[in-house]
């Protein structure tokens, strides 16, 4: 493990994570808005209390950045290599690792089998896109 920590790229982990951010915006609003705002029962009602977004966005792009850090990790100690390859694995820990946990969640939070769909289908598509992007920029 210690290999792969001193063989990471850095500024690929950076720029996946960056590039993960981004997507975690497409996928929440553009795709899956109308779904994500039903499911947590947000409200474009005027009347509605603004919150402040600075603080959430840091704090996504700092967990963006160590999930994308801990895929790079896996990444690299297993010898993944290729787009292909990259994203079969990253899909793989999206799914079994990240997207259980989700549904583990989702069964004691009784969380909406809907919104439950959206949040691990983000994750299996993320780590597939940051997994094939590692993959080949190492």
């Amino acid at each position: 493990m210690s290999d792969a920590l001193h063989n990471l790229n850095y500024v690929a982990v950076l720029v996946v994570a960056i590039v993960g951010f981004l997507f975690g915006w497409i996928w929440y609003s553009l795709i899956f808005g109308k779904a994500s705002k039903e499911a947590m029962k947000c409200t474009d009602a005027p009347d509605a209390p603004k919150t402040g977004m600075g603080k959430a966005m840091i704090k996504s792009i700092l967990f963006t950045f160590i999930s994308t850090w801990g895929l790079a990790l896996l990444i690299e100690s297993h010898g993944t290599l290729g787009r292909r390859h990259g994203a079969e694995f990253g899909a793989a820990v999206g799914l079994l690792v990240v997207g259980a946990r989700f549904l583990n969640d989702g069964v004691w939070a009784k969380t909406p089998c809907k919104w439950t769909a959206i949040k691990v289908g983000h994750e299996v598509v993320l780590f597939a896109i940051q997994g094939a992007i590692l993959g080949i920029w190492r």
